[in-house]
């Protein structure tokens, strides 16, 4: 093997071995005997002055521009000065690797705590879509590779989207944030049209940041993030050149989560003797099956709450004689939920029995379950 200098980008899946000599991966550089991780579709810039192995091949490695290397080394330089940094940008602006350069960076030069917080619930590569996460960084910190953070805390938003659960999402944020103890960078989702924009501006003035780092956006974004969120705002040009289209950005996250839910199976649990959050039913009086019956006979369950109002299940055609909350039989099936035990899980509602009072969640997480929490996020894939 020969000895190696220049500016260069891997390709994953790959592994690099430092063999000797030093490899700089973004903002931190490690030498001889180092192994580094690139996940799966990932493509990560590193500046090489060493003999290295690069498996399954060679080709995963290929020759890069030394300004676009430069450009992100110069913005992190400059982000590290802060206590709180919130990245706002469009979908593949580059703001996961601007993240972690930062942060490892800080790291590099004496910081002792560095911590990543992703509020990108469609893309959560820390733990799992649907989740924020708080972690502490495991220098060098690269995009997607889990080996990169330690001491990871959650928070359950249950969609894949801030649109559909805003509240819940700007509540998760400042929750983790008020855990972190030193440097925080915030990574945030992609949405900036329509409220998009204003909603990371409140994000950011709600966790007190220091700063607010705009990639890719125009004039009037970035002023309309200064004067929302009152917070000073600098703005540079987006720092990757790909993008992903839906479907594949669909495809990784189904893997993402696919991979929390190895080893998993069904779990058969009494609703009467676990916490069910976020859904209408089993908060009133159940009705006797005749009485349901009576009601419709397309009903399959129903209740009454404390406001003489009507929560039911209904198979079929929905009955138009009824007024409530009516839901169609197997509307659960899918549902994205967080499993609460000894600490948190992710799980899939596969189906309610009503009859039984059960509910059956498909999670690995095997110890006693506390609480599920029901998203509004729904999966187009079985586990099983």
């Amino acid at each position: 093997m020969e000895w190696v200098r220049g500016y260069y980008v891997v390709d994953g899946p790959s592994t690099i071995i430092v063999e000797d000599g030093t490899i700089d991966i973004l903002g931190y550089r490690v030498g001889k005997g180092a192994t580094l991780t690139v996940p799966y579709g990932r493509r990560i810039p590193v500046k090489i002055d060493g003999i290295v192995s690069v498996r399954p091949s060679y080709l995963n490695l290929k020759p890069a521009n030394p300004q676009s290397y430069d450009i992100i080394d110069t913005i992190a330089s400059k982000i590290i000065g802060f206590n709180r940094v919130v990245i706002v940008g469009p979908t593949d602006s580059g703001k996961s690797t601007l993240s972690l350069w930062a942060l490892n960076k800080a790291l590099s030069r004496g910081i002792s705590k560095a911590y990543y917080l992703t509020v990108d619930i469609g893309q959560n590569e820390v733990y799992c879509p649907g989740f924020e996460s708080l972690a502490l960084i495991n220098p060098p910190a690269i995009p997607g590779y889990t080996g990169s953070f330690r001491d990871i805390k959650l928070c359950f938003v249950g969609s894949f989207t801030p649109r559909e659960s805003l509240d819940k999402y700007l509540e998760c944020a400042s929750e983790l944030a008020s855990k972190a103890d030193g440097m925080l960078i915030v990574d945030t989702d992609g949405w900036i049209k329509d409220e998009g924009l204003r909603s990371k501006a409140i994000l950011a003035s709600t966790i007190k940041a220091d700063i607010i780092i705009a990639l890719g956006l125009s004039t009037e974004e970035v002023r309309l993030l200064k004067e929302t969120s009152n917070i000073d705002t600098l703005s540079f040009p987006k720092l990757v050149k790909s993008e992903k289209s839906v479907e594949e950005r669909k495809i990784h996250r189904e893997r993402l989560i696919a991979q929390k839910l190895i080893g998993s199976k069904p779990r058969l649990v009494s609703i009467e003797k676990v916490i069910l959050e976020n859904i209408p039913l089993f908060k009133g009086k159940s009705l006797d099956r005749s009485i349901v019956k009576n009601l419709s006979p397309v009903l399959v369950y129903a209740e009454i709450l404390k406001d003489n109002s009507i929560v039911a299940v209904y198979r079929g055609k929905k009955p138009n004689n009824i007024q409530g909350i009516l839901l169609s039989e197997g509307w659960e099936k899918g549902l994205l939920a967080a499993v609460y035990g000894i600490g948190v899980h992710v799980g899939i509602v596969d189906k309610i029995n009503y009859e039984k009072k059960m509910v059956i969640v498909i999670t690995a997480y095997e110890g006693p379950i506390e609480k599920i929490e029901i998203g509004k996020a729904r999966l187009t894939f079985s586990p099983l």
